[in-house]
């Protein structure tokens, strides 16, 4: 029997196509973000309503509401906002305080090349990120790491998204969306975790070591494996 083909590419992208610290940028992703809404909220009050939101998009198992839904009902328990006053404020983080995170950000040396050599030889291209943000902070990024004018199918945000990553249920949303079966992707990133879960969904996975995230508890191991500039020779031999 052939091995089936695969006709689509999952890109991570923070510490996969970007170079950078997680832990270090979401750091100073919230206290930016708190230094912004203090207009809006106590700075005590935002901290604990991201910690809170963030909690259940992380943990949430069902899809009757996107992950900005979810995100926006619990950023909001406890206040006297509305949803209208949290989406201008927001909307002015990230059009302003959120760009100067850029700095805790650096471009991946080959990331714009291998995704545009990969598009050339007619993959499919999904920017699978965690959609744990709005479209216009993604798109940003993205910009920051040069790819944002690679031939993109699908990206991924938390306007359009139920699920994260490591709930398989986001890579079936995904697969649902491009009309492939698992065996048909490959997934590359670089948290054994929140990347590696893929392979419940029968996608390879193709592990990125040049910012590795590998706490030691993956129930999955990578079929590949390897610098993110090895990925098209590794996709000759499959």
């Amino acid at each position: 029997m052939l091995p089936i083909v695969i006709k689509a590419i999952f890109f991570d992208l923070d510490g996969t196509l970007i170079h950078m610290n997680m832990k270090e940028f979401l750091d100073q992703y919230v206290k930016a973000l708190v230094r912004s809404m203090k207009r809006v909220m106590p700075q005590d009050q935002v901290q604990q309503a991201i910690q809170r939101a963030i909690t259940a998009l992380m943990t949430k198992t069902n899809s009757t509401k996107t992950n900005q839904e979810t995100f926006m009902e619990h950023f909001l328990q406890g206040t006297k906002h509305s949803q209208q006053d949290l989406l201008f404020a927001f909307n002015n983080f990230y059009n302003n305080e959120y760009k100067g995170l850029r700095a805790y950000t650096k471009p991946h040396p080959v990331a714009k090349e291998v995704v545009h050599q990969l598009a050339g030889w007619g993959y499919r291209l999904i920017l699978a990120t965690n959609p744990l943000y709005p479209r216009h902070a993604i798109l940003e990024r993205m910009k920051w790491a040069g790819v944002d004018n690679a031939p993109w199918e699908l990206i991924t945000t938390y306007e359009d998204y139920h699920y994260c990553k490591p709930n398989p249920g986001f890579f079936a949303e995904l697969l649902a969306k491009i009309g492939l079966d698992g065996a048909q992707a490959l997934m590359v990133g670089n948290n054994t975790n929140e990347d590696l879960s893929a392979s419940a969904l029968g996608i390879r996975t193709y592990l990125a070591t040049d910012n590795l995230i590998d706490r030691g508890n993956s129930a999955y191991k990578p079929d590949f494996k390897g610098k993110l500039s090895d990925l098209p020779a590794c996709l000759t031999q499959i």
